[in-house]
């Protein structure tokens, strides 16, 4: 029987699969259609192919959407989901594949959270499962032996202050690229009486949005009115930079207080590095020079973020005795 070693980042909005050997094989967003097929659902489409659906026709279909802020809401749908995935990268055998898979997952899950991620990928395939912090895997990405790592994604941010030992402290707050579209939603109609649909937002934030305080730009967007009538408005940079600055400064705090807490040996060190950031929202045009003149250190983007958790997390797999040390267990 062949085997097969996977990394795995399990994000609310995408997810990555990293195959030892191989190197990054998939990256989907985590969302799926389904059918109601006799009295249970079953997945048409998922991830890129799910996505192109939703801007059309659905019929009978549901949009699911089985991760949220990194927690694992709909088991059953995300084993299929993650099932659908792995049927996507392996070659069809007679006899399937073992499958051992370093999972990547949000800092703070619970220990309810982490058990529904277990059940998920034993569900769908995997044969040995191990969890692992993703902060854990973004330290093993850099090859450090200490430094302070956000990763600002789709539905959550985490910080953490890791060294080779485990995370010496950290925090995750659901603030990131969903409560920024919440965010400039909820500015336009209130200041403007029109309420406009998130994908139209979404796709405005990663076109438009800046932090550059001389882009002045505007855009026009539609949506409905008060009373349901279609309207069309401009909206400018500055509209949405204003509704999202707030929530930026909310966790540029929270960067402050994880800083506050970590160990003075680890501190120094960060003093020395700097920190490093990953994640969706930290490509908006001045976001990283905003957070750096706050922090009054150097801000580093990681070197393909988009892969960096699930590369990261691959590199355990050549250093059990790292993994063992940083999780506080020893592995085989």
């Amino acid at each position: 029987m062949t085997n097969v070693e996977l990394s795995i980042d399990l994000g609310s909005k995408f997810i990555t699969i990293f195959q030892k050997g191989i190197g990054p094989v998939l990256r989907e967003p985590a969302i799926a259609i389904a059918t109601q097929v006799k009295n249970r659902l079953e997945i048409r489409d998922a991830g890129y192919r799910a996505q192109s659906i939703m801007t059309g026709s659905l019929g009978g279909a549901k949009v699911i959407s089985p991760i949220k802020e990194g927690v694992v809401v709909d088991e059953e749908m995300a084993a299929m989901m993650l099932k659908y995935f792995l049927k996507k990268i392996l070659p069809p055998s007679v006899f399937s594949p073992r499958i051992k898979a370093i999972v990547s997952i949000c800092s703070s899950s619970s220990g309810s959270d982490r058990r529904a991620v277990e059940k998920c990928c034993i569900k769908a395939g995997i044969k040995e499962v191990t969890l692992v912090e993703a902060p854990l895997s973004l330290l093993a990405y850099t090859g450090s032996i200490g430094g302070l790592f956000v990763d600002m994604g789709g539905g959550k941010t985490e910080i953490a202050a890791v060294t080779n030992r485990g995370i010496a402290a950290g925090c995750s707050v659901n603030i990131a690229g969903d409560a920024f579209n919440n965010a400039i939603i909820d500015k336009l109609y209130m200041h403007y009486g029109v309420k406009v649909g998130e994908f139209t937002i979404e796709n405005l934030k990663k076109s438009a949005l800046s932090f550059y305080l001389n882009d002045e730009g505007s855009y026009a967007v539609s949506g409905g009115g008060k009373d349901g009538s279609p309207r069309s408005l401009y909206v400018s940079a500055a509209d949405m930079r204003d509704a999202v600055l707030p929530l930026v400064d909310d966790v540029i705090e929270v960067i402050m207080s994880v800083l506050n807490q970590t160990p003075p040996e680890l501190a120094a060190e960060i003093l020395r590095k700097g920190v490093f950031v990953t994640g969706g929202c930290l490509h908006i045009p001045g976001m990283l020079d905003y957070i750096e003149q706050a922090l009054e250190l150097p801000v580093t983007l990681l070197r393909d973020g988009e892969n960096a958790v699930a590369i990261g997390g691959a590199k355990f797999f050549d250093n059990k005795e790292l993994l063992g040390d940083m999780l506080g267990v020893r592995l085989n």
